[in-house]
């Protein structure tokens, strides 16, 4: 019998899985780290960004894409 009841949402996540979850790749989790925009958290060597910090770097982005041919 399989167990129907949801999965809770995870409360941090390593960053390969942050990537997955927000369908980026692990590069921009890494930059995105650099630029100090995500702060990884620590309870051994393994680093993890909080599920609720991915949430809120997701909906600081610019709702719209870069212009062409626009230095960044």
């Amino acid at each position: 019998m399989s167990d129907l009841r949801p999965r809770p949402r995870p409360l941090a996540y390593s960053i390969p899985d942050a990537a997955a979850a927000c369908g980026y790749s692990e590069a921009s989790i890494q930059r995105a780290i650099a630029k100090g925009d995500l702060a990884p958290r620590y309870a051994n060597s393994k680093g993890v960004i909080l599920a609720d910090e991915l949430d809120e770097w997701l909906h600081s982005l610019p709702t719209e894409p870069p212009e062409k041919g626009r230095p960044r």
